[in-house]
């Protein structure tokens, strides 16, 4: 198995490759890591020439041209807000900016009341913008990365894989790997969830989202959230709409052809 691995999106992320020569996983290696630079230049809110700084600057009834990737990954967030009843929002960035988890945009205009999914309108590249809103794409924007990378590794020739990129894994081609997920309670402690084949996981802990508050006769809230599926920026949307609705995920999770382990603050389990 060849591997290399790089500082992108903020993590270490690590490309494999089984039976490649090592001219040609050097070759596809670099361009996976190439397609994931992008993705961090053109999503992150730290950067202020990126596509979403671009959207925070502009105001009602302004049009801001975009790449493909920016118009997909907002348009794949729409989606997950609308069908999780707003439980996955991409529009967070001014809660995150309160909490000093990203930098103030001093240039941005100040975001409106709407929701993302309502406020920016995805019109092919180009998004229209309905009111101000402030962006954190965050772990669907690695997610995302992640499979761009692995699309990246196949168009090389790679055809047996792995992309590791913090917490959010692919593994495609033949190779099989077992998923460990660190305990929210030992960190040195790794536990096997799953074992993983031609899919994806992505794993959110305490600290990465923001706690749900049970109610009375609620579950208590999770630690952790662990949920496998087809790509790796659906696992990744999926663990914060759990993340916030815990068993009510079930029928989401169903349509996505996915699974989810939620372990609690109580120490009890939950799988899908």
């Amino acid at each position: 198995m060849r591997r290399r691995a790089q500082p992108l999106l903020g993590t270490l992320v690590e490309v494999r490759a089984q039976g490649a020569s090592a001219t040609a996983f050097d070759v596809a290696a670099d361009a996976a890591f190439d397609a994931i630079a992008r993705v961090h230049a053109l999503m992150s809110f730290h950067e202020a020439g990126s596509d979403v700084r671009r959207i925070a600057r502009a105001r009602a009834g302004e049009r801001v041209a975009v790449h493909p990737h920016t118009a997909a990954v907002l348009a794949r967030a729409q989606r997950w807000a609308r069908a999780s009843g707003g439980a996955f929002d991409a529009g967070c960035a001014p809660q995150a900016v309160a909490q000093g988890w990203l930098p103030p945009p001093e240039d941005a205009v100040p975001p409106g009341d709407l929701p993302f999914e309502d406020a920016l309108e995805v019109q092919g590249h180009d998004v229209l913008v309905h009111a101000p809103a402030w962006l954190d794409f965050g772990g669907i924007a690695k997610g995302y990365a992640v499979d761009l990378a692995v699309a990246r590794l196949r168009r090389a020739g790679v055809h047996t894989g792995a992309v590791n990129a913090g917490g959010d894994l692919r593994v495609f081609g033949t190779l099989e790997e077992t998923v460990l997920v660190r305990s929210p309670f030992d960190a040195s402690t790794l536990w096997p969830v799953a074992a993983l084949r031609d899919s994806a996981c992505a794993t959110s802990a305490s600290g990465e989202v923001a706690r749900r508050v049970a109610a009375p006769g609620d579950a208590p809230a999770p630690r952790s959230v662990t949920v496998l599926a087809p790509t790796a920026c659906a696992a990744d949307a999926l663990t914060k709409i759990v993340w916030q609705q815990d068993a009510l995920a079930t029928a989401l999770l169903r349509r996505a052809r996915a699974r989810a382990l939620v372990v609690r603050a109580d120490g009890s389990v939950w799988q899908s």
